[in-house]
């Protein structure tokens, strides 16, 4: 493949082309793995796997999901494509037949006269890897999610028993309420402008359906959630279908219509009240908690559409900042501060204080700039108790990617959990990175090296109890 005219396929963004089974053997440790570890570290991310005809960073990529197994102090590592219809039929084809989010390409008629997939729209299942309710799910937020086994493979498309119908599109950034396991989850369709928050239990079984009215369907990625409530922003970055199938830049920004904040109950009854103020974009909250009349929400602020058709434009790499909001219940009124200034992105959290008051947020984060494309060379931890950004540098070169905060199982405590990432670090190597959540000071408490690279990629959870065996 000649990949030199995307910015974002290149260095560390490139694909790899093997999937790999590696025991401990093959892997070396650096450190001490915490013993009282038993799950897996999983990531997904776009691996293109043929030749594309345009890239827009970060929507497109065949999905590919890297694991590190936890068990008793051991570790093995795997890598594989989830299997969707579109790449198994560009691998019978052996040619890229699907186009880019940014310029989508008509299905041949050849195609889908031989049983191919006939929707021009990728699946890419790139998005994030998640378990829930015994169920490992490859996950992007333009269609169903992917049923996946524990080592990887492919079961197939997963409708939750029904309750996703033809042309939803299931969010791939749900959060898990830490006190009932529900997973609080939407849906959103390519025919409508509306928004409808979907809530599973902790068996994966549906709950409830709470519709949001849209004039226009918008860019929305993630949510937040608190003890009652369901929060979204709604800002003026809008994407058009038919724009895209035509070859014409899809994305639009509109900044005079500003950014509107939607607080939805939980419970599904009572008003949703809508918050405006000025406009900004984000991909990611960090998390959010009620404190009285007040809602408080830490996120990642952006200040416009942070990706575009064109290649090279720059728009990926603009600045982004963890911010804290406030919203007063009472009066109405927005309130929106910079918490620190370093470039940050993909914030986490302790998932067992999720919409709770909490001390900890850790963030892929910079301290140098970037040519043409941006990346991450630190994992930082934003504490919300003091004020301080503490960061660790991997390196002036690495490419550090989502952290995921990990429980120590034998306490409650945020300080004495761990902080996992992938790494690759020029003359190093991939690994995944084992720091002590409470002490960033010393770096790592045990490093995985893995043999040849761990491409950057998208999002990552620990999956608590799961194993090969």
């Amino acid at each position: 493949m000649d990949l030199s005219a995307f910015p974002y396929l290149q260095g560390n963004y490139a694909p790899v082309s093997e999937e790999r089974d590696l025991g401990e053997d093959q892997l070396r440790v650096e450190g001490e793995v915490p013993r009282s570890l038993r799950g897996a570290y999983m990531r997904d991310g776009a691996n293109v796997a043929f030749q594309p005809n345009h890239y827009v960073y970060p929507l497109d990529g065949d999905g590919m999901v890297h694991a590190v197994y936890f068990r008793d102090g051991h570790v093995e590592y795997k890598n594989r494509w989830v299997e969707t219809a579109h790449l198994k039929t560009e691998r019978k084809f052996n040619r890229m037949i699907y186009g880019s989010v940014g310029k989508i390409l008509p299905v041949p008629q050849e195609v889908i006269d031989a049983g191919g997939e006939p929707n021009p729209v990728r699946n890419t299942a790139n998005t994030n890897v998640l378990y829930h309710g015994g169920k490992l799910l490859a996950m992007w937020e333009g269609g169903f999610p992917h049923l996946l086994n524990s080592d990887l493979s492919t079961v197939g498309l997963y409708d939750y028993d029904g309750a996703l119908q033809p042309g939803d599109a299931l969010t791939a950034h749900p959060k898990i309420c830490p006190e009932t396991g529900q997973l609080i989850s939407c849906t959103q369709r390519w025919d409508s402008p509306n928004y409808w928050v979907q809530i599973f239990d902790a068996q994966a079984r549906h709950v409830r359906t709470i519709p949001v009215t849209f004039e226009r369907k918008g860019i929305i990625h993630d949510l937040q959630i608190t003890d009652n409530y369901v929060i979204i922003f709604y800002a003026p970055a809008f994407h058009s279908l038919e724009k895209a199938m035509k070859g014409e830049d899809p994305f639009m920004w509109e900044p005079e219509l500003g950014t509107k904040i939607h607080v939805i109950p939980r419970d599904g009854r009572g008003e949703q009240r809508v918050f405006e103020t000025d406009p900004f974009f984000s991909w990611h909250f960090c998390n959010g908690f009620e404190r009285g009349n007040e809602i408080v929400i830490d996120y990642i602020w952006i200040n416009s559409i942070p990706f575009a058709q064109a290649q090279g434009s720059g728009a990926e790499k603009q600045p982004r900042r963890m911010h804290r909001m406030t919203l007063d219940m009472a009066t109405g009124k927005v309130r929106d501060e910079e918490f620190s200034n370093v470039f940050c992105e993909f914030s986490r959290v302790d998932e067992r204080r999720m919409g709770k008051d909490y001390r900890y947020g850790f963030a892929a984060s910079s301290n140098r700039e970037w040519g043409d494309a941006h990346g991450y060379n630190c994992t930082g931890r934003y504490d919300f108790k003091t004020g301080e950004t503490k960061l660790w540098e991997y390196g002036p070169e690495a490419n550090a990617g989502e952290p995921v905060y990990v429980a120590n199982p034998d306490s409650d405590r945020e300080e004495d959990g761990w902080v996992m990432c992938f790494v690759f670090n020029p003359g190093e190597g991939a690994f995944l990175s084992i720091l002590s959540a409470g002490d960033f000071d010393s770096g790592p408490v045990a490093k995985v090296h893995i043999p040849g690279r761990v491409p950057n990629g998208f999002h990552a959870n620990w999956m608590q109890g799961l194993t090969l065996s």
